[in-house]
Order: structure tokens, then sequence, then C-alpha cells
């Protein structure tokens, strides 16, 4: 049974909440209610949700929608598959950027300073660390004003997160940085 990445969100959503309607669907499960429309009706006809009855108000029927047992294992199987594909990705990831910084480091550069998200810095770090390179990260900050705040003689390159819009050239002007000294991390 092929399940797409869609249908996983409708049935963790499911299994996680009571829901009544698909447009409360669409909301937690973070797709559209047209998306979730054509899953759920998929999923009906796959026998991994049911529609069940409920009475919110004694002149009304509502509907509730829930797992099957078989939703449920293919829910399982499904997050199974995700977290391998993911990991997977987050290891290529790692050895790609481990080969960057590699690279940086042979050129004589063993100081550098990081230029972006925070998250991403630690990344870097925990790869230095578990690689063993030859390269220290002597500091971060998330934007190129930021960079006026440090000593040059502090660090051999700066590595830019992203391309921004001149960004070498921008930091050669606003800190005196010498585009030799900048890399970009991708």
């Amino acid at each position: 049974m092929n399940l797409s990445e869609k249908d996983f969100k409708v049935l963790d959503t499911l299994d996680s909440r009571e829901i009544t309607t698909q447009r409360e669907l669409a909301k937690h499960a973070g797709i559209s209610l047209g998306q979730v429309n054509y899953v759920l009706k998929s999923l009906l006809d796959k026998g991994l949700v049911k529609i069940g009855n409920f009475r919110k108000n004694p002149r009304k029927i509502g509907y509730v929608y829930n797992l099957t047992p078989k939703g449920l294992e293919a829910k399982s199987a499904l997050a199974a598959r995700f977290v391998m594909s993911r990991l997977r990705e987050y290891h290529r990831l790692r050895d790609r950027l481990a080969e960057r910084l590699d690279t940086i480091g042979t050129n004589g550069r063993f100081r550098i300073f990081f230029v972006g998200p925070s998250v991403v810095a630690r990344l870097l770090d925990s790869i230095i660390r578990e690689k063993k390179l030859n390269i220290t990260l002597v500091g971060q900050c998330s934007d190129l004003n930021d960079l006026k705040d440090y000593d040059q003689e502090f660090f051999d390159v700066v590595i830019l997160f992203d391309r921004v819009a001149g960004g070498q050239k921008r930091m050669e002007k606003a800190q005196g940085i010498s585009p030799d000294k900048v890399v970009l991390l991708w």
C-alpha cells in the first residue's frame, strides 16, 4: 500500500486528537482542505479511517473521524519509514558539510567564523568535533551587520550560510573583510 507524507499527517492527526470536521483536520495536519478531502477519501476507501457518530448537540448528529486498527498499523509503518528517510538525509548532509569544512581547513584556514542560524553553527561545531577536523569554530552571528562587533584577527575565514545579495562585497565594504576571506557554506 503506497501512502504519502500527507497520508501520514492525516493519520497522525487523527491518532492524536478527536477531529469532527475536515476543516479542523486540515488545520491540525497542516495541509489544505482540498488535500484533506482527497486524502481522507483515499484512507476511507483503504479501510484505514472510519467515520463514527457522536452527539454534540441533542438535535444534531455529528461525526468523528477515527483510525481503524489497520490505520494505526499503517501510521506506525509510515512513521518508521519517514524517520529512516530523514535520518539518511541528515547523515548525507552531515557528510557533505564535513567535506566542505575539511576543504576549508586544508586551505590553511583553521579558525572559522560562521554567519547564519545558531542551530546550523551548533551542527557545524558537532561535525568538526566528531570528524576531528583541523579547524575550530571561533564564533557565530546571525547577520552580516553583527560581524563588525568581532575583531578580524580572531578568525581566518568567514563562512556565510546563504548567499546574501552582494554578501561578499557588502562584507568587504561594511566590515573591511577581504573577499578571499569569505566562503559560502553551500
